[in-house]
């Protein structure tokens, strides 16, 4: 266990920012900064596939966001919006520029403009799975059901299939929170805190963004939101860097990005087979969420898995008293196995 030391002033004695493991163990510094530099590179530099799976994704999105009234398409973009969002203050207008610039010219697309179609889709499967896990808006839940069934007719034009409330089930039961974190609840907090600038695992987006080369004016931007702090031992116990606990998001996304690339309900995330575009999907959905920081590795991995028809929770893989991918591969592998993964779907010089 790492020697993490504690303010005496601290509010939260049992959880703690995870970054503090960044702080006082050089490892996991390491860590945060390479999958960091491997994720974001996959978003500057997509392979063909992944480039190809995000315009498509981005075309049906422009489509179905186009032909949705001016109070949805607010509502819809307010989490991309907001103060916690990646285009905070645009309009939709603005989003159906970047999801045109995704569709007819990917080759000119910027990390950051594939950043904001990868968000749109995870604030899509949010919506769907009904979660309440993102932040950055405030929306009633009678205001989400109008907003979805407003989404589902828009989808529907644009000839897809839109998650239902049964196929929303079964993919949280597969890959949502719960699933692939049992213990988050009692684990993750999120103390009032101030919302400041960040990108990268731990806050290393800049600094991998230096090491590949990568203009200022061309850098995928910051955000802000609300800080996780995680149970200390889990924090002090795990080498692998922590940010939001094991994360749900790659199955919200995924099953987004399934539909919208015209998979029917029954194999929107829970594919049945593995194609190169699913993989490259699978890619990019976690290539966001660790690039930007959200969820670290190690917590994007069991989702991952699960999409490319694998699992952690058969076969006894599991040990007694292991519960999530953290205790698997906390020590250095989950980091491994997702650089490679990114570094698959990134453009070969």
């Amino acid at each position: 266990m790492v020697d993490i030391h504690i303010s005496t002033a601290a509010l939260y004695k049992a959880h703690i920012s995870p970054a503090m493991r960044s702080e006082a163990c050089g490892d996991t510094r390491q860590l945060a900064l390479v999958q960091t530099i491997s994720a974001r590179q996959a978003l500057y530099e997509p392979g063909e596939t992944l480039k190809n799976e995000l315009s498509q994704a981005a075309g049906k999105l422009y489509q179905a966001y186009g032909s949705l009234e001016d109070s949805d398409q607010q509502a819809l973009g307010a989490r991309l919006f907001s103060s916690e969002g990646l285009i905070t203050g645009q309009t939709p207008n603005d989003l159906l520029q970047i999801l045109r610039r995704v569709d007819e010219c990917p080759d000119y697309a910027s990390g950051h403009d594939r950043a904001v179609v990868i968000a749109m889709m995870g604030d899509i499967g949010a919506l769907y799975a009904a979660t309440g896990a993102t932040t950055g808006t405030d929306r009633t839940e009678d205001a989400s059901a109008r907003l979805r069934e407003s989404l589902r007719g828009a989808l529907a034009v644009a000839g897809l299939i839109p998650p239902t409330e049964e196929s929303s089930r079964r993919v949280q039961q597969e890959g949502g929170s719960t699933a692939v974190g049992p213990d988050k609840k009692t684990e993750r907090s999120r103390p009032a805190a101030e919302h400041i600038d960040r990108t990268g695992i731990h806050n290393l987006g800049e600094e991998a963004d230096e090491v590949l080369g990568v203009p200022i004016e061309d850098r995928i931007s910051t955000s802000r939101w609300d800080v996780a702090y995680i149970d200390f031992d889990r924090v002090a116990d795990t080498v692998e860097p922590l940010v939001g606990h094991m994360s749900g998001s790659p199955a919200e996304i995924l099953q987004t990005w399934d539909m919208l690339r015209g998979s029917p309900l029954e194999y929107q995330y829970l594919t049945p087979y593995q194609q190169e575009q699913q993989l490259a999907r699978a890619a990019g959905a976690s290539a966001f969420l660790v690039g930007l920081g959200y969820h670290s590795a190690v917590e994007v991995l069991e989702g991952t898995l699960r999409y490319t028809g694998q699992s952690i929770r058969h076969d006894e893989i599991l040990s007694a008293g292991q519960k999530d991918a953290g205790h698997l591969f906390g020590e250095g592998a989950a980091t491994d196995l997702m650089s490679e993964f990114f570094q698959a779907h990134t453009r070969q010089m």
